[in-house]
């Protein structure tokens, strides 16, 4: 096992800074945010960008790469949790085509993994949540398997906002 953290916390530091400090400090594994450059969101720890994955290259991709081995960290995971459920359609599909972004930039860097967030309309009740997920996931997916990245989904219940 390898300890890691995410970067959400260090918005404004920059991802060679975070690589730096994370390896002084012992940990081997980082969960790299990949949010939308510029998208301020209020709510804690959303809107941070340390891999910018718009118009994300091979060559961004190995800069990346280059980085990690610097300082000997490597990526778990890329992090993005909007909220896909969302009751405004056209947000929805501006998330998922962000969404659907990071899953490119993980298989460009060879990272397993993308971390999100399943959301919800708060206007609608349990089953009609559950409706909309079943509607708008299966497509998420497949564009996840179709690049060999896995998909993890936050089970978070949003207290905070």
């Amino acid at each position: 096992m390898k300890m890691g953290l995410l970067t959400a916390p260090f918005a404004s530091t920059p991802l060679e800074e975070v690589a730096d400090w994370s390896a002084a400090e012992g940990f081997e594994m980082l969960e790299v945010c990949a949010w939308p450059k510029g998208e301020g969101v209020a709510r804690r720890y959303g809107g941070v960008t340390h891999i910018d994955v718009a118009d994300f290259t091979t060559a961004a991709a190995q800069d990346v790469a280059a980085l990690c081995d610097k300082h000997g960290v490597a990526i778990s995971g890329l992090g993005y949790y909007p909220n896909p459920l969302h009751p405004d359609p056209e947000h929805r599909a501006e998330v998922i085509g962000h969404l659907k972004r990071v899953i490119v930039a993980a298989e460009l860097m060879d990272v397993p993994l993308v971390n999100t967030f399943m959301g919800d309309d708060r206007r609608l009740n349990l089953d009609e949540n559950w409706a909309r997920a079943a509607a708008t996931f299966p497509d998420i997916v497949a564009h996840a398997r179709d690049a060999g990245v896995t998909l993890a989904v936050e089970n978070c219940p949003m207290l905070f906002s």
